[in-house]
Parts: C-alpha cells; sequence; structure tokens
C-alpha cells in the first residue's frame, strides 16, 4: 500500500517505535517523581502509538500481499515479523484499554506493569529489526 509511491505501512510504524518507548520512559519517571504531567504524557503517548499501531497493521497486511506475489521466499520472516509485532500491539492495547479506565484516578504504573512494558519494547526491537531486514536486505517492496 503506496501514498505518493511511498509504502504507508514504513511511515506509520515510526510512530508507534517512538511513543511506546516515550509511554515507558514517561510512565517510569512518573512512577519514581509522582509528576501528574508525566503520567499524562505517558497516557497520550500509550494512545497514540496503539492508535497509529493498528493503522500500521492494516497497511503492513496489504504490504505482505505483495511480499506474497513478488518474494515469496521472504513469506515466513514476513509473517514472523507481523506476528511479533501485532502480539506487541495487542498487549499495549490491552494496557492502553487498563489505563482509559483508570485515566481520571490517575495511579502510577506499577512494577510489574512497568516491567511488562521493557519486555514489550524489547519484542517491538526485535520485531522491528526482522521488518527492516525484510525491507533493506531482502527489498520486499520492490517491484522488480
Amino acid at each position: 500500500m503506496k501514498i505518493f509511491g511511498h509504502p504507508l505501512h514504513l511511515m506509520l510504524i515510526h510512530f508507534p517505535s517512538a511513543l511506546f518507548p516515550m509511554d515507558l520512559a514517561c510512565s517510569a519517571l512518573a512512577n519514581y517523581t509522582g509528576s501528574a504531567q508525566l503520567l499524562s504524557a505517558s497516557y497520550y503517548a500509550l494512545m497514540g502509538g496503539v492508535i497509529l499501531g493498528w493503522l500500521a497493521v492494516v497497511a503492513g497486511t496489504f504490504d505482505l500481499l505483495t511480499v506474497m506475489k513478488n518474494k515469496p521466499g521472504s513469506i515466513k520472516e514476513a509473517l514472523i515479523h507481523g506476528a511479533i509485532n501485532t502480539t506487541v500491539l495487542l498487549a499495549y492495547t490491552a494496557l492502553a484499554f487498563l489505563a482509559y479506565k483508570k485515566h481520571s484516578s490517575a495511579p502510577h504504573d506499577g512494577p510489574l506493569i512497568l516491567a511488562a512494558k521493557t519486555l514489550l519494547i524489547c519484542l517491538l526491537i526485535a520485531g522491528n529489526f526482522m521488518g527492516g531486514s525484510l525491507v533493506l536486505k531482502d527489498k520486499v517492496l520492490d517491484n522488480h
């Protein structure tokens, strides 16, 4: 799926890739300092990452069709990449739902949630590395 000749998935993935670590950083700092502003920043980074992440999944699904057509040898890696990142996004969606329900009372994330977010960021990095390899090394989005 392209817009003005550029792959939409590649444009969208940068937002959750930046907003989820920002959520973790703000959440950890809010937990440490007790700052309501950092907690709010964490909440909005989380929500933005989830919304734009789902848009990236939709665009990536259309790109998967291109991979199946042009580079069938890369389909396994593309499916693993998609599975990892979609799993991370599902977990972040659950965290966003919980944050939405408690946002008005604004309690800080506890150590368990911070540890889960850290693990999710590590998985996101692994999934994004695979996606980058597909684009840069395997050139899955080239039409040749």
